[in-house]
């Protein structure tokens, strides 16, 4: 599985993908640590090297000018054939026609969506039409354990403004994340 984007979602998506054998590879334009069963973590210039050797692509990158149609239909190209695509993060990354075009000529084996372009996606869009792509509607990261995360993040943030930690999970708004 290559992982585009290594922040949060894409660590969980990989922590996953290892506990069911497979080897991940993942890039990031952050130079962050590689965990979670991935060795390295590389650059994005590289990402049309992780494209053709991965068998599964899962993107758990956030939406900025940058990865904005990210993956076009050059990007579907360099991909291996057959390959599976996961988007769980923001459907804007991907180029609509592009996906669409990639499962019509069968270059992509499918393609796993819980988010789209459009949301919610209109009911005559092509992508309701293919057996190979599964959709759920954009509750990825929903869970049961959400909530009590959330306020045990609170509670931590509380006490770091109190003492004059840093704080976690800060949005830099200028990157957009």
């Amino acid at each position: 599985m290559g992982v585009v984007g290594f922040g949060g979602t894409g660590r969980a998506m990989a922590r996953r993908a290892v506990a069911f054998g497979m080897e991940v590879i993942a890039c990031d334009v952050v130079a962050v640590p590689p965990s979670d069963g991935v060795a390295d973590v590389w650059s994005m210039d590289r990402l049309d090297e992780l494209l053709a050797a991965s068998d599964v692509v899962a993107v758990g990158a956030p939406l900025t000018s940058e990865t904005r149609g990210l993956f076009d239909g050059r990007r579907f190209a360099a991909m291996k054939p057959g390959a599976l695509f996961v988007n769980v993060t923001r459907g804007e990354i991907v180029d609509d026609g592009a996906l669409v075009a990639a499962l019509r000529s069968g270059h992509l084996g499918g393609a796993a969506l819980d988010v789209a372009p459009v949301e919610p996606l209109p009911a005559d869009h092509p992508l309701w039409t293919f057996d190979n792509v599964v959709m759920t509607p954009h509750t990825a990261g929903a869970s049961q354990r959400r909530g009590p995360r959330n306020i045990e993040r609170f509670c931590e943030n509380l006490r770091r403004a109190q003492t004059g930690d840093g704080l976690l999970g800060v949005v830099d708004k200028e990157l957009g994340y």
